[in-house]
């Protein structure tokens, strides 16, 4: 387990020694003032008590051209009744940001994020949101690459990584003044970084399955443009099952994994040896919010995303069924791509 004695607390003080650990070392910050990089950093989570979905976002965008900004944001997903869900985006001039090199620390605004927990505040648009939550700890990432070098190249232009991939969020939300009690509520804290966005996706994550509380999901189906190019359908999968971790992100498995979205569905197959994880993702359109993405080159992207979907996966071992995982309103699941999706009205 890799990890390193330092002297710092989270606001960089000197108050005395702890241990960091390599997950810690995965969310710290990476840009280094240069122009054409964006940075984000996302919270998901599930209310399962009141079946309510969150979505947070700190990020930095430093453009080719223009100021650098920071940006906190918050989702909010009802599926009792889709006209509450809302989106709030809360921009910031680089004054009134923090960020630590040494531990994971990063303030925006009033809002902060650390390796533990993450707290914040957005009022508008008629909305608020207010949070102070912590996270079970993780020593190791999740590395959604198969090669360390990955992360360290120029290719891929978006690198992500995913420091608390299985945590149970605790503490409180508060929605338009309403209190939300978190205990041990699943969810996944995720770093992207980066200077270009991939040309188009479809991602699902999920970590509360009725049948498996230990599972977990996630997939992605992604294509990137190099040069004047169009890449095939890269389709990285990870299921936890049984305890037993199954991940089918080497390069022959990603192109040989079978992906179809037509929102608000998406079905895949994935395959590791003698074991076929067949799913199905779905959602009503009316769950979905969509959001505006800006690369550094000021192209835009457009995500419609819900936390609220529905998910089955069913295990084939040579053939012969073994097993269903079902999800029931609490499955994440994103579309971004190059044009907006008429059916769902982009909020921020």
């Amino acid at each position: 387990m890799e990890c390193n004695l330092i002297y710092n607390n989270e606001k960089g003080q000197n108050k005395g020694a702890y241990l960091i650990y390599q997950a810690e070392k995965d969310n710290i910050f990476r840009w280094d003032g240069r122009r054409g990089h964006y940075e984000v950093y996302y919270i998901k989570f599930n209310h399962l008590q009141s079946r309510t979905g969150y979505w947070l976002r700190y990020t930095l965008l430093s453009p080719l051209q223009g100021e650098a900004i920071a940006e906190l944001w918050g989702m909010f997903y009802d599926p009792s009744n889709p006209n509450n869900n809302f989106a709030l985006k809360e921009t910031y001039p680089l004054s009134e940001t923090q960020f630590s090199r040494e531990r994971f620390y990063l303030r925006i605004g009033p809002s902060a994020l650390y390796h533990t927990g993450a707290k914040g505040e957005i009022k508008k648009y008629g909305s608020s949101l207010r949070w102070n939550l912590s996270f079970s700890m993780n020593r190791m990432s999740f590395r959604h690459f198969p090669i360390d070098l990955m992360y360290r190249l120029a290719l891929p232009r978006t690198k992500v990584l995913s420091p608390h991939f299985d945590t149970r969020v605790s503490g409180r939300i508060e929605v338009n003044g309403r209190i939300y009690e978190c205990q041990n509520e699943p969810g996944q804290q995720t770093h992207i970084w980066g200077t270009k966005n991939a040309e188009m996706w479809t991602w699902g994550h999920c970590n509360a399955f009725a049948e498996d509380p230990g599972a977990v999901f996630e997939g992605i189906s992604a294509r990137f443009r190099i040069g004047p190019w169009l890449s095939p359908a890269v389709n990285p999968f990870f299921i936890r099952w049984k305890g037993m971790d199954y991940s089918m992100n080497g390069f022959l498995q990603s192109v040989r994994n079978e992906s179809r979205t037509e929102l608000p569905r998406w079905s895949f197959n994935a395959r590791s040896g003698d074991f076929t994880f067949s799913g199905e993702m779905s959602a009503r359109t009316e769950d979905f919010i969509g959001v505006e993405y800006t690369d550094p080159d000021g192209e835009k992207l457009w995500c419609n995303n819900t936390k609220v979907a529905n998910l089955v996966i069913t295990i084939y071992k040579n053939g012969r069924k073994l097993d269903t995982l079902t999800s029931e309103r609490a499955a994440a699941f994103e579309k971004v791509a190059r044009e907006k999706d008429n059916r769902i009205p982009i909020r921020i």
